[in-house]
């Protein structure tokens, strides 16, 4: 009976989660270059057979990680001239962080007064080969080419090289849209396709996230019931007799 209440309590654990998850991705459905997250679990006694010998006295699930999907979003043409869009799936814009390099897939930018490009949120500068991009101040007319080349008024104003991964697993998800890497994920920078006056949505099918949230409730007042039925029986049995 008290296995079957670590299975019913892990059972409410994990569905809240889920939930929590499964809600951050129907939120931001919406934006450009976000990545679905989803969930990792195992049993317990799988979990504690790693450090030990599995006792088979717990049962229930345990979350272990969490994963992003990086298939590429659908591509929406706006004609706006610092949106951009990579053409190739596992490639990454890679703008300058607090603490170091960020990488990204949302490539919607702005221009700020001293004419750097920079991400819509947060403000981050968008990393060519020699440093942020820089437009110089008054340029009218300002082109990415496919190979990334960036020219104001005709003059050349930089060069963004995608990054791609030898293992995209190990980035870190580090807001919305933004990810850091470890050494180990193995960073290069690559030839890439850059689309200008294209954005790339998110990969999150509000449909589906409607319906895992809905099977994700109905789960978690399964484990609720079944929780409530162990402790009355509970009660039940440990009632002095009379």
């Amino acid at each position: 009976m008290i296995r079957g209440l670590y299975g019913a309590a892990s059972g409410l654990q994990s569905a809240t989660e889920i939930q929590d998850v499964t809600a951050h991705n129907l939120a931001h459905s919406s934006t450009p270059g976000h990545r679905n997250r989803g969930l990792v679990s195992e049993t317990f006694d799988r979990v504690l057979g790693r450090a030990q010998d599995p006792t088979g006295d717990l049962t229930g699930t345990a979350l272990t990680g969490v994963y992003h999907d990086f298939r590429p979003g659908p591509l929406r043409q706006t004609d706006a001239p610092f949106d951009l869009a990579l053409g190739e799936p596992g490639q990454f814009f890679t703008v300058r962080g607090p603490n170091g390099p960020l990488y990204t897939r949302n490539g919607t930018f702005r221009l700020t007064p001293d004419g750097e490009l920079v991400t819509a949120s947060g403000g981050y500068p968008l990393l060519g080969e020699d440093g942020p991009i820089t437009i110089p101040p008054g340029s009218v007319r300002i082109v990415v080419a496919s190979d990334g080349s960036v020219t104001a008024d005709g003059e050349p104003a930089g060069n963004i090289r995608p990054t791609r991964f030898n293992d995209v697993r190990q980035l870190t998800a580090a807001g919305p849209t933004l990810y850091t890497a470890p050494p180990a994920a193995g960073p290069v920078q690559t030839e890439g396709r850059i689309l200008q006056g294209w954005r790339e949505g998110s990969n999150t099918e509000p449909a589906e996230s409607m319906v895992k949230m809905i099977e994700t409730a109905r789960y978690f007042e399964a484990a609720q019931r079944a929780l409530r039925a162990i402790g009355e029986s509970i009660q039940l049995n440990t009632r002095p007799q009379t």
